[in-house]
């Protein structure tokens, strides 16, 4: 069981941290919008919609938008912090829920699709979730559009997963390789029988056992 103090002082250090994170994301697609070739993607740049919104059943977040853009089709960064009680099919499912089923949870969300179908779409997603006990979760994935794109030897695939697995290597060699399989089972199309994108990787119910240790490498 996680001390009380302790659990608010780890939200709020991941909230602030999904915060500041948001904030350089946003910040970095907008200055794509900006130096975007004229020649190529002609019109004015668009910047990032902020909107607060609160949940009824506790906490709240903001939804970040950012639609019409000349480089940008559309894109969604959004940040949260909530909590609540999880109903009894959820928390018998879920670790340290079945003694007591609050929950808190922070995380921030990402989805952008470019102008240009030579860049595929991304999605990215991490969070932290916490009842008795506390967990991290989330990944990343690449969707092209163009069918010379769609494979895992494709330029960017390769280029992609060299840095997720960087990131996963700082920390873990064991993790990425784990992490990369749980991606592909995870969006896999059966009834296309192909995968979704290119892959990326997926992790979920994430505890090492030494949170500060997984805090960095989310």
């Amino acid at each position: 069981m996680i001390d009380p103090v302790v659990l608010e002082s780890r939200n709020t250090r991941a909230r602030a941290w999904f915060d500041a994170l948001r904030d350089r994301i946003v910040a970095a697609f907008e200055q794509l919008e900006v130096d975007a070739p004229a020649d190529l993607f002609p019109g004015e740049p668009v910047k990032f919609e902020l909107k607060p919104w609160v949940r009824e059943a506790g906490g709240g977040g903001v939804m970040g938008f950012l639609r019409g853009g000349r480089f940008i089709e559309k894109m969604g960064c959004h940040i949260s912090l909530v909590h609540g009680t999880f109903t009894p099919e959820m928390a018998a499912n879920m670790p340290g829920a079945d003694k007591d089923p609050r929950f808190t949870a922070t995380g921030i969300s990402l989805i952008a699709h470019m102008r240009s179908p030579k860049v595929p779409a991304v999605h990215m997603n991490t969070r932290f979730l916490a009842t008795q006990t506390g967990w991290f979760g989330g990944g990343a994935d690449l969707t092209p559009t163009l069918d010379e794109q769609r494979s895992q030897d494709a330029p960017d695939a390769i280029t992609f997963h060299a840095a997720l697995k960087a990131a996963c290597d700082k920390h873990d060699p064991a993790w990425y390789p784990d992490f990369k399989v749980r991606c592909d089972e995870y969006f896999y199309l059966p009834h296309r029988k192909e995968p979704r994108g290119i892959g990326g990787i997926f992790y979920d119910h994430h505890n090492s056992g030494d949170w500060e240790r997984d805090f960095r490498f989310t």
